[in-house]
């Protein structure tokens, strides 16, 4: 029952991607052309925001901001920050911060990680810290350790959970994220 209400809040990823499909269709224009990075990196921090809203952190996480930290890509970090000064995930405010590589993470409770940026932080995702939801577009996050893992396929973004590397990390994703996930899933595959 309390996933009921999160529902709603998926709206905003079917949005997302139909705009991704609409500009992959006219992929000959200019306008998506010149802008599919910038687009990436909007739908890579509006994903995010959304996400925050069907992740639940242990009690002893602050009661009220969140932080979202970011290494690497500036340009998911420049979207997020943009859009979260009046964002809320619950009574909680969302703060950005950029992380400069080797800075402590203590105090985030999401953690983005570039790509590129993903194996000088290795060994920090392959730990687990308890109650950090890490996110990232680098190949093979799951699989090393990583919470979610945002892809592009077909011009399309693609969200994958790991329920198992959220459990280690004490971080609850809601069912109707899950759900999503795998009927998204079992559709690419088809």
């Amino acid at each position: 029952m309390r996933d009921q209400p999160r529902a709603r809040g998926l709206r905003p990823f079917l949005i997302a991607a139909a705009a991704l499909a609409a500009c992959s269709a006219l992929a000959a224009a200019p306008e998506c052309r010149a802008g599919e990075a910038q687009r990436a990196d909007v739908l890579k921090a509006d994903y995010l925001l959304t996400l925050l809203k069907f992740v639940d952190w242990p009690p002893p996480v602050a009661a009220d901001t969140l932080n979202a930290c970011f290494l690497g890509n500036s340009g998911v970090y420049d979207e997020f920050s943009a859009r979260a000064p009046d964002k809320r995930v619950g009574a909680r405010r969302v703060v950005a911060r950029r992380l400069a590589p080797g800075e402590p993470v203590a105090s985030c409770q999401v953690l983005y990680i570039d790509a590129e940026q993903l194996a000088a932080v290795s060994e920090l995702v392959y730990s687990r810290p308890t109650a950090l939801l890490t996110v990232s577009d680098a190949p093979d996050f799951l699989r090393n350790g990583g919470i979610i893992a945002l892809s592009e396929k077909d011009a399309r973004l693609r969200l994958r959970i790991s329920a198992d590397n959220a459990r280690l990390a004490n971080v609850h994703i809601s069912s109707s994220l899950m759900r999503l996930e795998q009927l998204a899933a079992a559709k690419a595959e088809s």
